[in-house]
């Protein structure tokens, strides 16, 4: 599989193209142009990776908009590829019954059959495991084999703001290579938990471009897509965008400790739109909760998605609908006992079954969004 190493000798590349009258393949054709040659795709066999985290459309901010990927297969075509196919493999979040949903919802499924290509759920398998691979991954795991047996891999991530890692673009985006049950322990093993284990899944899987799908209506920004080689500096320049500063992002440091690329913006060549005028309006989760829940003390440092999304999902039906928080309380998610638990907490999910104590629980792995929902409100 062709990789997207940096080279030292030529500073990094990140173009970025607005999405004019929703015409994907002028912006497409413009913003790869100066990263990569189409010529590279010829006789190769080419993996689309979009972000198909839950089964909702591209509006939600969370998927990766089918537009763009039905016009990366055009190009890829256009190109020369052999054969091309479009893989996912969704959040651990969703139950194994609804994983195909987020081809079928998010429209992927209606690419791939106009498109005449196949659409891989990676959880069908087959999959490679590891063991004792790095310290910084678990001890044992698996990814999908379809990490391995493309010739080229393009990664197409949405940009998102996430509470471990604080922003989930084009590195994140490599989870879902993941075997699904294997993703919870990707949050908590080695020195760096989730940062240091993204790190080194980056180092295992490198895809050939990545192409950042910024057109959801969300965002408050114009739509644009941006693609770069570089995985670390495209995720620095999209960080950039979203207004956080991308030292403070773990990922991207250990990134480029790894020697995966430039964290450097000073060092990122920047072709296409001034960024001046794509500025996105990104609220980080962390400053949700002190805006909306200032009594609210959460402590989720190793808890995985399959509990923080529909965590989060609660808290924003909370704010809308009520019940109201009664002052300071504390929630706990994750593996670890918080150090100062004072006062009224709620347990969820099944890491904290021997942690609880007298205190209230909701079982399940992960709960779903309604059985949170109904808990909080419950035990308020």
């Amino acid at each position: 599989m062709k990789s997207g190493i940096p080279d030292p000798l030529n500073p990094p590349v990140v173009a970025i193209q607005k999405v004019q009258d929703n015409n994907f393949s002028a912006a497409l054709e413009k913003v790869l142009d100066p990263v990569v040659d189409s010529q590279e795709l010829r006789g190769r066999r080419v993996l689309l990776k979009p972000n198909l985290v839950e089964p909702l459309s591209y509006t939600s901010g969370q998927t990766t908009n089918p537009a763009l990927v039905e016009a990366v297969v055009r190009w890829c075509r256009a190109g020369g590829a052999g054969e091309i196919a479009i893989g996912e493999g969704p959040s651990y979040f969703q139950p194994a019954y609804a994983l195909k949903d987020c081809f079928v919802k998010t429209g992927m499924t209606a690419v791939a059959e106009r498109q005449k290509i196949a659409w891989l759920l990676f959880d069908d398998g087959p999959f490679r495991k590891f063991e004792n691979y790095s310290p910084d991954l678990p001890a044992r795991f698996s990814l999908s084999e379809h990490a391995f047996c493309w010739d080229l891999i393009i990664n197409l991530p949405v940009p998102k703001t996430h509470y471990l890692t604080g922003v989930s673009i084009a590195m994140k985006n490599l989870k879902g290579f993941i075997k699904r049950n294997d993703k919870p322990s990707f949050h908590y093993c080695g020195q760096e938990n989730i940062h240091g284990s993204v790190t080194a899944l980056n180092r295992m899987i490198r895809p050939f471009v990545n192409i950042v799908d910024g057109t959801a209506p969300v965002h408050r920004n114009k739509s644009f897509i941006a693609a770069g080689r570089d995985i670390v500096a495209i995720d620095t320049a999209i960080c950039s965008l979203m207004g956080i500063n991308p030292e403070r992002i773990r990922t991207i440091v250990l990134g480029s400790c790894a020697g995966l690329g430039e964290k450097d913006m000073a060092k990122i060549e920047i072709k296409g739109e001034d960024l001046k005028d794509l500025q996105m309006n990104l609220e980080q989760p962390r400053a949700y909760l002190q805006r909306v829940f200032p009594g609210l003390q959460l402590h989720a440092d190793t808890a995985c998605s399959g509990c923080l999304i529909p965590l989060f999902s609660t808290l924003r039906r909370m704010e809308k609908e009520g019940p109201a928080l009664p002052g300071k309380i504390h929630f706990v998610l994750g593996k670890e006992m918080p150090k100062d638990l004072s006062g009224r907490a709620l347990f969820f999910g099944q890491c904290t079954r021997s942690l609880h104590g007298n205190h209230p629980w909701l079982n399940g792995c992960p709960p779903t969004r309604e059985e949170m929902f109904a808990f909080v409100r419950d035990n308020l």
